[in-house]
């Protein structure tokens, strides 16, 4: 089944799933041949998008891909990009930092695993080792990391937090296979973009953004042409910037009509871009990026699915020095069964600066009026 937006039907599609108006009344049934009639139908009653059946493989279904990829605008084309994937030494170097990523774990002193560690970093480390080990994947990780380095480091954090959500989950082996190549790869339209065009050091114009939005459409044309890539999987490029009230884009989908792997997704690529730092702005603080989230439920994402993510995160991991509301600092010594943004701490300066000869512990879940506001100097 794909998801397909009204402006990229064409006459001879199969509705995979009915089309049903805003009363609930179905206007077109599944297993519908589309008409030119249909079509613009459809277009007058404002439908944005619907699902329809995967075509067979014939050699029409094959001459009309081909057509469409054709039709593709020859300015989305980087002239280098074939001289990107070729080059081995960068091929290698991200396949490396890949599997390196998940034995340093540098995020995972941020997250309570809810199940053995050993057996988390096995389970994904053995994912992107299948992944890696497909030259086509390994060249796009390639052209990733001479595109921009942040743009790479953020899709193994995107990976790592999409693997943890569908974990809890209990997705099974073959789904979270799936769900980190959509993860992996969700951003790769922003390699075929004008050439440094990611890099731009200052807040985009209207226009600007008009053209960066364009990644997710681009990044589907590219993932969908790979036979190693899953439908499923390719619809995380497309879907991911999809908001659960319908004020994403590029189809304005809502609730429950965002794929499951896309709203995952998209919710690991927000928490990341928060916390990480980009070329024209710095990273937010911990805490900005979880009220955020919070902040978004039912809004931009599903409430359930929020709450399932942030049970797992922890803003300060133990040791971490903080600064406290009433001018305080702290050494955060406990966060097990505690509220996300109340650990137990362990003050060690006074608020006019002055050392505390004997330290001692707060519960901020009990001291409600004192808070953390960011980490201390150190």
């Amino acid at each position: 089944m794909r998801i397909v937006g009204i402006s990229e039907l064409e006459t001879g599609d199969v509705l995979e799933k009915s089309v049903q108006g805003n009363n609930g009344i179905v206007m077109l049934e599944a297993g519908t041949v589309l008409t030119e009639q249909y079509i613009n139908r459809l277009r007058t009653l404002r439908v944005k998008f619907v699902h329809l059946r995967d075509p067979s493989e014939t050699s029409t279904s094959d001459a009309r891909s081909k057509l469409r990829r054709s039709a593709v605008s020859d300015s989305w084309i980087r002239p280098d990009i074939d001289q990107l994937k070729n080059n081995e030494k960068a091929r290698e170097e991200a396949v490396r930092l890949v599997i390196e990523f998940i034995d340093k774990g540098l995020m995972l002193e941020q997250i309570v695993l809810p199940f053995p560690e050993g057996n988390f970093r096995q389970q994904i480390r053995d994912i992107l080792r299948e992944i890696t080990s497909q030259r086509a994947l390994a060249e796009e990780l390639g052209v990733m990391i001479q595109s921009d380095r942040i743009l790479f480091e953020h899709a193994l954090n995107v990976t790592l937090s999409s693997n943890i959500i569908g974990t809890v989950q209990k997705f099974d082996s073959a789904k979270l296979y799936d769900l980190s190549i959509g993860a992996l790869f969700c951003d790769i339209g922003m390699t075929r973009l004008p050439l440094d065009f990611t890099k731009v050091n200052r807040e985009l114009n209207e226009s600007e953004l008009a053209t960066l939005r364009q990644h997710t459409s681009e990044g589907y044309r590219v993932l969908k042409g790979m036979k190693e890539i899953p439908l499923a999987s390719a619809q995380c490029a497309l879907l991911h910037h999809e908001r659960y009230r319908g004020s994403g884009y590029p189809l304005g989908m809502t609730n429950d009509n965002i794929p499951e792997f896309a709203q995952i997704v998209g919710l690991s690529d927000v928490y990341n871009a928060l916390g990480s730092p980009r070329h024209h702005r710095n990273a937010y603080e911990p805490s900005e990026a979880i009220e955020y989230l919070f902040a978004s439920g039912n809004y931009d994402f599903d409430w359930e699915l929020i709450k399932s993510f942030l049970n797992h995160v922890i803003i300060y991991p133990v040791s971490t020095r903080v600064k406290l509301s009433n001018g305080q600092s702290a050494t955060v010594m406990e966060t097990a069964g505690r509220p996300i943004q109340r650990p137990l701490v362990q003050v060690y300066s006074e608020s006019d600066g002055t050392a505390v000869i004997i330290p001692y512990q707060l519960e901020l879940h009990r001291h409600m009026n004192v808070v953390i506001v960011g980490k201390a100097d150190k």
